[in-house]
């Protein structure tokens, strides 16, 4: 039996719906080759042994700290690294909580999407954590199906980073973000020269559905005419290429 898995039967009578977690042994994988990356912030040793396994079983590469502190101060530059990656972070940990270490990532101007965990609903920490534009919560105990499907949801919504090469794709990506997935299905029907009934047909929606989508691209992307639309798909195309959702 490996370290990581032995726990003190007391403490194992506290959190016995860990017990799934804490059958799975990590798994090496070539992190060379994962693109998803969990940055873990548990001071729970058993707690973060226990997703340190099931996360790298599901196939995510995982940097692990200990405390907020230790995050924020080695947090990778987002730049450097062509992985998508994800806070998941407890809200109660030993100085720096969760929400205070969100906080001051977007006070730097990190925009991570972060998942928290915490054992308690506590609507001031709930209420703080959405505004500074939490992804999602997850309350004690939870199924570890319950965290992947979650995970699963953010990275779906996270653009590929090596497709971003220049300050004009941040600004292109910034305005693509602006539109709904239906809208930015609806943007390549579009800009593409398809008319209102055949996208309906493509979509299978009406077409009058089609033409609110319009609409509020238009308005949402400020054009007046749809040339304006057709440019801003051919300098967008290699973003949208990439778009990881699969589903409008």
């Amino acid at each position: 039996m490996s370290n990581w898995t032995c726990i003190n039967a007391g403490r194992m009578a506290k959190i016995g719906w860990l017990k799934p977690l804490i059958a799975l042994q990590p798994k090496k994988l070539n992190t060379q080759s994962v693109k998803q990356e969990i940055l873990l912030v548990e001071d729970d040793e058993t707690l973060q042994a226990a997703l340190d396994g099931l996360l790298k079983m599901s196939g995510y590469a995982v940097r692990i700290y200990a405390s907020a502190e230790q995050m924020l101060a080695n947090l990778p530059d987002q730049a450097s690294t062509d992985k998508a990656q994800c806070v998941l972070m407890d809200v109660h940990l030993k100085g720096m909580n969760g929400v205070q270490a969100q906080k001051r990532m977007r006070e730097t101007g990190c925009d991570l999407p972060v998942v928290f965990m915490s054992g308690d609903i506590n609507a001031h920490n709930v209420n703080q954590a959405w505004q500074n534009g939490a992804q999602n919560f997850l309350f004690k105990p939870f199924k570890p199906l319950e965290l992947l499907k979650i995970l699963e949801g953010v990275f779906a919504s996270v653009p590929p980073k090596q497709a971003l090469g220049t300050e004009e794709d941040g600004q292109l990506l910034a305005q693509l973000e602006m539109l709904t997935p239906r809208q930015r299905e609806v943007l390549k029907w579009v800009a593409t020269g398809q008319s209102n009934t055949l996208i309906s047909s493509h979509m299978d929606i009406s077409a009058r559905t089609v033409k609110m989508h319009r609409a509020g691209i238009m308005h949402r992307l400020g054009f007046g005419h749809v040339a304006d639309l057709v440019r801003f798909y051919e300098r967008s195309q290699h973003l949208l290429d990439n778009w990881p959702e699969s589903q409008p």
